[in-house]
């Protein structure tokens, strides 16, 4: 579960770096969609990638290759949520593409959203803790989401 939360709030912090370097123009013309998917299908074979190396590391005779297919399987189901955080805002950008909704509007829905779903992570934490949610819980994903958001414009600011 470590794993997959870490795999979550990556995701969807360097997703929401690529919807704030959008702009109106690329959504207009499809470029958006790509980058939002690109940026998540990319980061999440890097994430395998580098997961199935370190594993790699002090590999001993005696694992099985049993062993070895179910800690692949295991690595590759628990980067899933990377490739699954540009779904939605990939989603809005293209429905903006099409027309069906203002780029401005995408935009700024697929930015409320990514910081939503990373701000909700303190309650999910304390939900698969077997825990009751608490305000500290919410409190502390409200600050994830303002760090999170901190980075992704840092990023964008000195990357583009």
């Amino acid at each position: 579960m470590r794993d997959r939360m870490s795999s979550y709030i990556y995701g969807n912090i360097t997703v929401l770096a690529a919807a704030i370097a959008v702009d109106p123009e690329s959504i207009h013309h499809g470029a958006a969609v790509w980058a939002v998917l690109g940026t998540a299908v990319l980061t999440y074979l890097a994430h395998v990638l580098a997961h199935l190396v370190a594993h790699g590391l002090g590999d001993d005779d005696s694992e099985s290759d049993a062993v070895r297919r179910e800690s692949i399987v295991t690595i590759v189901r628990n980067a899933n949520p990377i490739a699954t955080s540009g779904l939605i805002p990939a989603v809005l950008y293209a429905a903006a593409w099409i027309g069906w909704l203002p780029a401005q509007w995408a935009q700024t829905a697929a930015l409320v959203i990514l910081v939503v779903r990373i701000g909700m992570v303190g309650v999910f934490m304390q939900r698969f803790s077997g825990k009751r949610p608490t305000f500290l819980g919410l409190w502390g994903g409200v600050v994830l989401a303002v760090v999170a958001l901190v980075i992704g414009s840092v990023k964008v600011v000195l990357t583009h």
